[in-house]
């Protein structure tokens, strides 16, 4: 079992708080699942309020199914429900032949980086050479989940655990890194990027598109994807 579906399944076995809250793009619908219940809100029709059966927990998922509705949980899988808010989870609903999407359980704090995706824009100093073309310039990605990140630095592929204390992001041994040769310009930018990931950097996001990280040994400027 790979360390991703393990700890997928970890979070569906965990026991849904008391009171779990849902909702859809732009407050579209909400879901309220306590007191032995499920309570779907649609904004465009009538409230369904129906008893909560016991949940299953196969394969990282928590599901409800009952005669008027279906509730899946992805625990863990951070998104956005299109407001101010990024919550841990992602949720489908599915009533007769309607499927509804949108995101429950705790918010994640704004410089939470679990699931998200950058472009590198900046490295120490140099402006990275992005298209605009989403494809072209994922050979200057960066992913994050929620213990270890993936990227793309120019020429190879790396990845690495990483640890959050305040706003400090530290890397961890042992690092995956591809060995590829490619232009001189281009490994050059991509040592100077490995030589600020491998040691502490400090996070600020000075708005929701732009993450920056700030080490001894430079900082990198990065731009949130397009797709996010």
């Amino acid at each position: 079992m790979s360390a991703v579906i393990f700890a997928l399944a970890l979070a569906a076995a965990q026991p849904i708080p008391e009171s779990y809250h849902a909702r859809g793009t732009g407050s579209s619908w909400s879901l309220t699942i306590g007191d032995g219940r499920l309570l779907f809100e649609p904004a465009d029709g009538p409230a369904i309020d129906v008893p909560a059966p016991p949940p299953r927990t196969d394969d990282g998922y928590r599901e409800y199914r009952t005669g008027r509705l279906a509730v899946t949980i992805l625990p863990g899988d951070a998104c956005s429900d299109g407001l101010i808010d990024r919550r841990a989870d992602t949720v489908w609903i599915q009533v007769g032949e309607r499927e509804f999407q949108g995101c429950g359980g705790a918010v994640l704090a704004a410089d939470d980086l679990t699931d998200t995706s950058w472009h590198f824009a900046e490295i120490a100093g140099e402006a990275v050479p992005l298209t605009g073309d989403l494809f072209r310039d994922d050979i200057y990605a960066i992913d994050f989940h929620a213990q270890g990140f993936v990227g793309y630095g120019g020429c190879n592929r790396f990845s690495a655990a990483y640890s959050r204390s305040g706003d400090t992001l530290t890397a961890h041994a042992p690092w995956g890194s591809g060995a590829r040769r490619c232009a001189e310009a281009i490994m050059a930018r991509e040592q100077r990027l490995m030589q600020i990931l491998t040691a502490p950097v400090r996070i600020s996001l000075p708005d929701p598109n732009t993450l920056v990280l700030i080490g001894e040994r430079g900082t990198i400027r990065l731009r949130r994807t397009p797709d996010q």
